[in-house]
């Protein structure tokens, strides 16, 4: 995954907000409203050449630069019977999906189950915050090198919209990359509005 990320900004004589898009502090392109379309402009690198990016990274990117204009889809909470926590609703459904428990009944899923439980977060107004990946090893789990990411991390002090969908999206991407590595289970940590974090 490349450093490129969204960066609110605003240019004289351009009419709404503007979101550059910048790696490692080089503004690469460009991301505007045009009468409710997204539209993105990238420009030539210094050498005149055009910039290349792996097509998960640019869409978490633009994903997230949607939301910041106000163009991603809103999430649409469920409300859950009883008034069921959205977390409490997450565990109904995918507890038994779990792999494996471990001893404070943290659940170890297959990627592709993680991958599912990301895509219900978008429904139930929640965010991945982390995820780390483990090899089963018997009876017990192992962590994998280099299989730890903390979304919250780096997409802090984002508004709620924003932080949501750059978390989700960077999650399914990273989720896609694993789903190659067999026997890998997924340790998954989702987040609120109010900044709760829960292990599920």
């Amino acid at each position: 995954m490349t450093d490129l990320h969204a960066r609110e900004t605003e240019l004289p004589d351009w009419d709404g907000p503007i979101v550059e898009l910048v790696e490692e502090e080089r503004v690469v392109g460009i991301v505007y409203n045009d009468e409710g379309s997204l539209m993105a402009e990238f420009y030539a690198d210094e050498d005149g050449e055009p910039w290349v990016f792996e097509a998960a990274d640019l869409q978490r990117v633009l994903d997230t630069a949607a939301a910041m204009l106000g163009l991603g889809e809103e999430p649409t909470t469920i409300a859950a019977p009883h008034d069921i926590h959205p977390v409490d609703r997450l565990a109904e459904e995918f507890d038994a999906a779990a792999v494996h428990r471990g001893e404070e009944d943290e659940g170890f899923y297959p990627p592709a189950t993680a991958a599912a439980i990301t895509a219900r977060c978008e429904t139930l107004d929640l965010a991945v915050v982390s995820l780390e990946g483990f090899s089963r090893d018997g009876g017990d789990v192992v962590p994998v090198p280099g299989h730890r990411l903390d979304l919250a991390e780096a997409h802090g002090g984002e508004v709620w919209l924003t932080f949501q969908a750059g978390c989700n999206v960077q999650a399914q991407a990273q989720l896609e990359r694993w789903s190659t590595r067999p026997g890998l289970v997924v340790a998954i940590e989702v987040g609120d509005r109010s900044g709760e974090r829960y292990v599920l």
